[in-house]
């Protein structure tokens, strides 16, 4: 493997040069010198190794193939937990976990679950229902099914140990679709659906759901 380094650039024509800009989303004029190209060209691989540009190091194989290394990190070594609505039927929930609560609920056999909470109002401080799901200390996101009837939302992240339970993080809370007669409705009924969206696909997308998530229509 080689830097991108100005010596490698130098052994570049302009065509390969402005190929190479290219390819890194720099804009180069057609009438631009090779030095003002090789000199945006170092410029750029000087952001991306002290991390400007989302932590990627460039290299080159020694063919001149080019490499993209991510060195983004598989965790933040924090306790969190977000979510957004996936459609109006299921949310998309993902977490994170440091290092300590890891070595922690490996050495007390301890466990994970997420609650899910609904609530009647925005400013709300107790949720009106909520439901629980287990889940594995590997486990890092989960699609949820949630209820129709429902105004917003919050899922909270919590480790057992010991019989005790412990608040790791919580999500924010996000708002729900109103309900209405297509998101309550089965494949075959008679719908008013608006020209809009039905030239959106609402049937195929009603149809599709209640293959994949028949349960909740019951």
């Amino acid at each position: 493997m080689k830097d991108l380094s100005r010596e490698y650039l130098e052994t570049l024509s302009s065509a390969e040069l402005i190929r190479l800009a290219d390819e890194y989303g720099v804009d180069i004029p057609d009438d631009l010198d090779r030095q003002f190209i090789i000199g945006d060209l170092l410029e750029l691989a000087d952001e991306l190794e002290s991390g400007e540009r989302y932590q990627e190091s460039v290299v080159l194989s020694d063919t001149g193939q080019i490499m993209n290394v991510n060195a983004l990190p598989d965790s933040y070594n924090e306790n969190r937990i977000d979510v957004i609505l996936r459609n109006p039927a299921s949310l998309f929930v993902w977490w994170d976990l440091s290092e300590d609560c890891l070595k922690e609920l490996e050495e007390e056999s301890g466990a994970l679950h997420l609650c899910v909470n609904f609530f009647e109002n925005g400013d709300d401080s107790k949720p009106s229902d909520s439901f629980e799901i287990k889940i594995s200390d590997k486990e890092r996101s989960r699609y949820v099914i949630i209820p129709f009837d429902k105004k917003f939302v919050r899922v909270d992240l919590f480790c057992d140990i010991d019989g005790r339970e412990e608040l790791l993080a919580f999500s924010r809370k996000i708002p729900l679709p109103v309900s209405s007669d297509l998101m309550t409705s089965r494949p075959g009924e008679k719908l008013k659906i608006p020209r809009a969206m039905e030239l959106s696909g609402a049937a195929d997308l009603l149809h599709e759901h209640y293959n994949e998530y028949r349960n909740s229509f019951f």
